[in-house]
């Protein structure tokens, strides 16, 4: 962790990047890792320049992040958007920064990719991520190095939350800072992107 500490990668020293495999490649620039032979068993990510283990999806978190899409597919539809699962980007801060969001929204029709690659260079509007126990660190507020390259690269809207809606939390970025959105009762977050209040667990969408 000391040498994550001392890369200056524009990450706060207090940046929390979980765990890191000792036997993994080091530093690695963004066109390494997209050369990586990655095992699905396995997966992993890159966030300023380091190779880190992501958590293998399981039945529940693989159920809450279809439910989410089915959930926002319409919507986007209606809209003209784009909307994607597990779809690899690369974010331009902090440098060398390759992750997969559970759920990516484009505000847009079309995403340009990285010439000659799968990689989407556009960064996501709105992202939702469930917790994972290899990931949860990195993805949490306020020191989650995900969460700062999120904020960082200027996604508008984040969410994340365990698949059983613990720790269930949304952030609207405003001035260069992510602000907490305050849930109701019944746990919806106000999206000013969605036009309408958002829930996690269970799936939901409210007029606002």
């Amino acid at each position: 962790m000391s040498k994550v500490r001392t890369l200056g990668v524009m990450l706060p020293p207090e940046a929390v990047f979980g765990r890191l495999d000792p036997e993994g490649p080091g530093l690695t620039s963004a066109e390494e890792f997209g050369r990586l032979d990655i095992d699905d068993e396995h997966p992993v990510e890159l966030i300023g320049g380091w190779v880190l283990p992501m958590s293998p999806g399981n039945y529940r978190t693989g159920q809450l992040s279809g439910d989410l899409y089915a959930l926002l597919r319409s919507l986007v539809q209606a809209k003209g958007w784009s909307l994607s699962q597990d779809a690899r980007h690369t974010l331009p801060r902090p440098p060398e920064t390759v992750v997969f969001p559970d759920i990516s929204l484009h505000a847009v029709p079309e995403v340009e990719y990285v010439p000659g690659t799968e990689t989407i260079g556009r960064v996501p509007d709105l992202v939702v991520e469930i917790l994972g126990r290899k990931t949860y660190e990195r993805d949490m507020a306020p020191s989650g190095a995900k969460f700062l390259a999120y904020r960082m690269s200027g996604v508008r809207e984040y969410y994340y939350t365990w698949p059983d809606g613990r720790d269930a939390a949304g952030f609207v970025l405003q001035g260069g800072v992510y602000k907490p959105l305050a849930a109701d009762a019944e746990g919806f977050f106000p999206s000013v992107l969605l036009g309408q209040g958002f829930r996690l667990v269970p799936p939901a969408l409210q007029a606002t």
